[in-house]
């Protein structure tokens, strides 16, 4: 479970060579064939379930990377996990099986189509939703979650309204670092490369507050609100990029712990109680570990330097 079989494994989706990935068996996900013993492993183990959502279409800014993070992460908290991809918008979503589901970043135009297939299953949403299961959508994939979308064209799309957030296209792009403390003791840190404002219903809480960047529609000291993203329970938008579970490790591991404690599988309630419950906090836990000391270290490289962007 601790080597790059299942990073080399994440790449061969590009090529169409499996459907899933899965860090239960060690064998190559592009050698496992219907009924092997690899196949018959991972049915006696219960896995945390991963959609990955439309990578063909929501396919910008390395969002390969993100379920890459995801897969890294999983094999050192030793949390077995399964990733499948659904590829096509007619493709019916199984829903019930998932307990993570992850629309990677994509073109904002790209939107209106994913939203129209989403929709042909719209209870099954709302089900998965209720059951409290994670589903993230990050940079402009965000706006699929939102009340509705403004185009610049003057075309108004309705969204999910899985969020209450407002997108309107504008005709510039924006793009920096950007820096955003959460609700808990996690500083996610990465890119933004956005080319809408978003507007949160007074109700809506945010993902985080800005520290350095423009987040949803600028900063405090532009006049904007200060807010990057929107949550509510465990739907979250980001317009972090990085890969934003790449470069995090600490958001990465509290996704999946939280996750793997809900639906008790693995280490999931362990971790939980061992991190949670001693109030020790998951940055502290992943920042003590010498298996993420590259990605802290670059985490502190990369604010200083924002810092001497802010004065």
């Amino acid at each position: 479970m601790n080597d790059f079989s299942t990073f080399k494994s994440v790449r061969t989706k590009s090529n169409r060579q499996s459907d899933f990935v899965s860090n239960v068996s060690d064998v190559p996900v592009q050698d496992i064939q219907i009924n092997t013993q690899a196949d018959m492993q991972r049915e006696e183990t219960k896995t945390l379930n991963i959609l990955w959502l439309y990578p063909d279409i929501m396919n910008i800014h390395g969002g390969r990377g993100d379920l890459m993070g995801l897969i890294n992460m999983s094999n050192h908290l030793g949390i077995p996990v399964e990733i499948r991809r659904v590829d096509r918008l007619e493709q019916e979503v199984d829903w019930n099986w998932a307990h993570i589901a992850y629309i990677t970043a994509g073109e904002l135009s790209s939107a209106p189509a994913v939203i129209e297939a989403l929709n042909r299953q719209r209870k099954d949403i709302e089900d998965f939703v209720n059951k409290k299961r994670v589903l993230i959508a990050s940079g402009s994939s965000g706006a699929i979650l939102a009340k509705e979308i403004k185009y610049i064209d003057g075309k108004i799309v309705e969204g999910l309204a899985l969020l209450n957030m407002s997108w309107t296209e504008r005709s510039s792009v924006w793009g920096d670092d950007i820096w955003v403390k959460t609700g808990e003791d996690i500083e996610v840190i990465g890119n933004q490369i956005q080319v809408a404002d978003v507007e949160l219903d007074l109700e809506q809480k945010p993902f985080g507050e800005l520290v350095y960047g423009r987040g949803n529609n600028g900063s405090i000291a532009n006049e904007g609100s200060g807010l990057e993203g929107a949550r509510t329970d465990n739907i979250i938008y980001t317009s972090i990029l990085g890969p934003i579970m790449t470069k995090n490790p600490a958001f990465a591991a509290d996704i999946l712990i939280k996750a793997a404690n809900q639906e008790e599988i693995g280490k999931g309630k362990e971790l939980y109680s061992e991190i949670y419950g001693a109030n020790s906090g998951i940055a502290a836990y992943i920042g003590d570990s010498d298996k993420f000391e590259m990605e802290n270290k670059s985490a502190e490289f990369i604010k200083a330097f924002m810092k001497q962007k802010m004065k």
